[in-house]
Formats: C-alpha cells, structure tokens, sequence
C-alpha cells in the first residue's frame, strides 16, 4: 500500500485515503497522523468509523462517491472529532482507485481552521516584494514575502537559485532595460513560478522586484498538459502524447525504432467479462511494459488495446530481444480481481527511424502493417516492416475487399480429395476444400482468405454456401455412384451457434443424406478458448449422427483434454508429424494410433505424399490416409473421371 501512495508522502499538507464502503481509513501520510491525534498509521487504520457515524453524513459520503464516479471532485469545510477533539478544516475530495478496484475517496487538507500558517500556502496575485543592493544582496522583503517563504534568502542568486539569472537581471537593470520575466525558484523541497517586474530606486542604488506568484495556475497549466497527453487509466502516454514524443524524436534526427503492440484476445475478454474487467487487464499490461523497459524506451496507449514503445539508441539494443521479452511476458497469466487469471496474448510490428520512414505518420502505418501481418502469420509473435510486408498486406487488404463479392460472382468452388481405406485399398470418402480464383489476384490461397473471413463474419454465409455445396454433391454421388461414400467439411467455431443444428439437420433431410455420411472437421486451436455456446452446438451435431473430426491434432495445447470435453469420432493427425517435421514425429504418430485405440477413436494420417510414408503409417495401424500420393484436391468431374466412374 504505501509503495502506491509513495508520492503523496512527500507533501507537507495531511492526506488520507477512506474506504466509504467499509468506513475505515486505509492510509495516511506521517502530516495526518497529528491531525488525527495518531500515533501511528497502524492505530489510525484500525479505527472503526462506523460506530459513530450519522445517516446523515454515510448518506453525504455515498453522495460523494456518486461524484467520483462521475470525474467531480469537491472542496468543503469538514468537521471531525478524533478521541472528541474538535476540529475543522478545509478538504479538497476526489475519488482515487483501492487496490480491489472500488472507488474511495482522496483526502487532503488545504488548510486547518485558526492556522494561517499551513503547507506553503498563498494566494495567487499576492503582492510580493523584494529588494536587493547593486551586489544582489538582499536588503528587504515585505510582509506577504515573509508570511511565504520567511526570509532565509541573503542573495538573489540565493533566491533564484541561480547566479546566472541573478547577474543578467542585475546588468539589465543597470543598463536601463525593464526586467518582466517568468522564473521559476526552487524554495524548500518544492517549486514556485513568479512573474517578476524589476525597476531601480533611488539613483540605481537598489533593484525592486515585484513578484506575482503564478504557482497555481503553472501547475493547473502543467496538470492540464499532463492530462492531455497521459492516458487515464494507464498513466500512460495517450495517442496525443505519443505524436509529440514522435516528433520530437524525429527532430533530433537520431535511430530509433518504434514498436506497435497490440494484444490478441482482448476483445474476447471485453466481451466476456465487461469493460471494468478489460480495464483492470489493460493497467496491468501497463504496469509490465514499464518494468520490461529502460529510461531509453518511451511507452504508451495509442488507443483501445494498442500500445506503442519508442526504442531510443536502437542501434546499441537488440530489437528481436526487446520484442521476445515483452511478447513472453504478456503471455503470463493476468490476475484480475474477482475473476481470477485471463490470459492473452500480443503481436508487434516494428518500424525504423529513419530506414524505414522519416516521419511519425509514416512510421506509425509502417508499424501497424507490420504488426497486422503478424497477426495473419498467427499471433503471438512480432514482425519488422519491410518493403515487400506493404506489398502482401496490399494484396491482403485486396483480398478483403474483394470477398465479400466472391460469392455472387461465383469465384469460389469445391475441390475434393479423397480419404483412402488402406482395409481394402479404397476411397471411403472425399474432403471438400474451398478454393478461390479471382480474376485480378489469380487463386488465392484458403490460408490467405479464411482467417480474413472470420475477422469479418464473412465466414458465416461463406460456410453455409460451403455446407450446402457439398452435401448437394454428395447427394448427387450418392444418387449416381455410391451410397456409402462419406463427405468431410472444415467448419469455423464461429458458425456455431444454438440453432446451428438444426439447420444442418434441415440441410440433410432436403438432400435425402444419412447424418452418418458427414463428418464436420473442426481444429483444435479455434476451440481452446471457446465458450459453453459452441461446445453445446458440437454436441447438438453429434446427437444427429454427424460424426465430428478433430483437425491438425497434435498441434495445438489441448489435444488429450479435448478428446474428453468435446465428442470427437475422429482424429486426424497433422500432416507435420507424417513429414518427420517435428522432433520424435515417428514416436508421436505411433502413440497417436496407440492413445486413439484405446479410445475407441478412428484417425485419419493427413499429408501422405510418399510410398515410405503410407508404409510407415499402415504399419503403425493407420487405416484411413489423405494426401497427394492418392491425389491433390480437385473438381468434381476429376473425381467422377478417376474414382468414381472406376467402382
């Protein structure tokens, strides 16, 4: 707790911090405990307010809450009575945030009745006096510049802390030019800004300075600065505050690198939780950027879960480093106050100062491309700008502007692979695979434009045409070739909502289909974070008889735990581990065949481009394969011509 409030310990004027809720005093600095007639901060934090506290003044305290809540604050004469001593003073209120995140209220003493002698206290435009002798030797200061400060200055230097100033208003007076200037003084521990008139008396044997102290309004001044360019809720700078750190960066024209963070999965706990809990998950994602940086790196909030670091002497540090380190950190668990832990994750773009651009509006955009293609590339990982990124995510913001008109010009088809039944040498069934070919950007890769259909929704009407597509097809086969034949199709965690069921169940009645010829394949990955919505909807499916695949296994973190929660007939095992990509793959595609046995699960090898591969795998009890050594995806009349017309 005091390390919170470590900086208002240092004022001379007495503060405290009050639970409204609870009615008890949870900090103090050491200048309240004897307005509080305490001993310690201890005695003072165990007093009990409530014991004789009137519904008239726990109504007044709930009112000021209120006000908090809305950015008031209040300035009033309070009365209390500490061990029945009578006592009044003038308290400005504000609401500061507990450490549990409730609103309590901020206490601090302008001044004590009877006393006009309090924390440096005076009024703003008080006419304050001084007069020094050709030396700078000071002869004279009147009342209202005692009152203030006493008098413990010999010299204007002394005063001004400064013996620089002190000589050229000295020199300019005596040479006939008028002193009006702004100073600031340094007077005790703390700092005071003065308007200064200066003019010579009695045949330029002494200098008097008119002083008007403009301490409050700096301060207001400096406060309102502040707040304009620091972000309320991170003390951070704001976007405002970032474009002058950026400019003035740029103005001295040395290296820098600026860093575009923006987290993956905040939106979800936004939804999830609400905006209080997003908040609490947004300053503490502050608080570590701040402990991950050196006084090199300027940090800030450029707006809704965006963050940027400006990396000074970027030459001298390694960038990829900086980036791993806060990648890994906000990848730690948060803890989050009545919750309990949320994690996320980020993704950062980098710029150069000045490789990469020579202004802050340039760099900024730069930056944001890069971090938006480390978004397509997965998350959770960074990338640095480079000419050829703008290129791709041209094509990609291309892309997004074209698919949304892919399916009424009726660029997209089905391609179809076939899923082979080693038992008896045979295809059991086909995968339908979307493919898109437009007529500007030539065909265009699923993995290009499914991730941009789901950030859209267009994945929604996409899926159903998906769905609705192959089931008509293999009607068709199954009307034409063969009724056993199966149909596999990839569907998104997104299309999966309560009613999502039924209308596959509408779906299959209308093509005269048995659920039991489709499988739904879903991947492991899009379903680690979802929610009892979608995993009802997969059993929904189940229940009809469609069997569900789970898809890529092996390369999510979830695998063994989703064969429990979710009701999966089958596994298909990823291609990676066919290839003997990943460390001990063979070990893996053996104890895959093992676990699944045990199970009662089927698995299906994906990827098998190979003689040596299919041998391997049917060693290893694998019945069901895919992959281009039976053939590529291909159209509908390819797979009547090769497969189907040879039954």
């Amino acid at each position: 707790m005091m390390t919170s409030y470590q900086s208002f310990e240092y004022l001379k004027c007495p503060i405290w911090i009050y639970d409204i809720d609870n009615k008890r005093i949870t900090w103090a600095n050491q200048s309240a405990l004897p307005l509080w007639e305490a001993e310690s901060l201890f005695e003072l934090t165990s007093r009990d307010f409530s014991v004789e506290m009137s519904k008239a003044i726990e109504a007044t305290l709930e009112e000021y809450q209120r006000q908090f809540l809305r950015g008031e604050n209040i300035k009033t004469w309070w009365n209390f009575t500490p061990k029945y001593i009578a006592k009044r003073a003038l308290c400005q209120f504000s609401g500061i945030p507990l450490p549990d995140a409730r609103t309590g209220m901020l206490v601090q003493v302008v001044a004590e009745e009877g006393s006009l002698k309090h924390d440096l206290a005076y009024s703003d435009g008080a006419n304050l006096s001084l007069l020094c002798d050709r030396s700078g030797k000071i002869v004279s200061t009147n009342s209202a510049f005692n009152q203030n400060y006493g008098s413990p200055f010999a010299t204007l230097s002394d005063f001004l802390s400064s013996e620089e100033t002190a000589a050229h208003w000295l020199f300019s007076a005596r040479t006939g030019q008028e002193i009006l200037e702004e100073v600031s003084c340094t007077i005790g521990d703390k700092t005071h800004h003065f308007d200064v008139q200066g003019k010579w008396l009695f045949d330029k044997s002494e200098l008097l300075l008119d002083l008007t102290c403009t301490t409050k309004q700096k301060e207001k001044l400096i406060k309102a600065r502040y707040n304009a360019e620091h972000d309320y809720l991170t003390e951070l700078h704001n976007r405002r505050g970032i474009n002058n750190l950026l400019q003035t960066s740029i103005a001295y024209r040395s290296p820098f690198e600026l860093m575009f963070v923006d987290l993956d999965g905040f939106k979800l706990v936004n939804d999830t939780y609400g905006h209080s809990v997003g908040d609490q998950l947004l300053k503490q994602v502050g608080e570590r950027l701040k402990q991950l940086v050196d006084e090199t790196c300027m940090i800030g909030r450029f707006g809704g879960d965006e963050f940027i670091v400006i990396a000074h002497a970027c030459r001298n540090q390694n960038i990829p480093l900086l980036c791993t380190r806060i990648i890994d950190a906000l990848n730690r668990s948060f803890h989050i106050s009545g919750i309990g832990t949320l994690s996320v994750g980020c993704s950062i773009g980098t710029a150069n100062f000045p490789d990469n651009a020579i202004d802050q509006e340039s760099l900024l955009k730069q930056a944001g491309m890069a971090m938006h293609m480390a978004k397509a590339n997965g998350r959770n990982r960074f990338q640095t700008f480079t000419p050829s990124l703008a290129r791709a995510l041209h094509r990609k913001v291309e892309i997004r502007h074209r698919l949304a008109r892919a399916l009424e010009n009726e660029d997209l088809a089905l391609h179809y692979q076939p899923i082979m039944d080693t038992s008896g040498d045979k295809v059991k069934g086909f995968e339908a695979l979307l493919r898109w070919s437009d007529k500007d950007l030539g065909d265009i890769r699923p993995d290009e434009f499914i991730a941009l259909a789901e950030e859209t929704g267009q994945i929604v009407p996409l899926g159903k045409w998906v769905l609705n597509s192959a089931l008509k097809q293999l009607s068709i086969w199954h009307r034409e070739f063969d009724n056993q034949l199966t149909m596999s199709i990839n569907i998104s965690s997104i299309q999966m909502h309560a009613t999502f069921a039924d209308q596959l169940s509408a779906m299959l009645n209308f093509y005269n289909i048995r659920p039991q010829s489709i499988a739904l394949e879903i991947t492991e990955s899009s379903m680690i974070f979802k929610h009892g919505e979608v995993r009802q909807a997969l059993c929904d499916i189940a229940k009809l008889g469609v069997e569900l695949h789970l898809d890529d296994f092996g390369t999510g973190y979830s695998s063994l735990s989703m064969l429990h929660d979710l009701p999966i007939s089958t596994v298909k095992l990823d291609k990676s581990f066919v290839h003997g990509s990943h460390k001990g793959s063979k070990a893996i595609v053996q104890a895959t065949q093992a676990i699944c046995d045990k199970l009662g699960l089927k698995v299906v090898a994906e990827g098998v481009e190979t003689e040596t591969q299919k041998d391997f795998l049917v060693d290893c009890g694998y019945q069901y394969l895919q992959g281009f050594l039976f053939s590529k995806p291909i159209p509908s009349n390819e797979v009547e011509s090769q497969f189907l017309f040879l039954r």
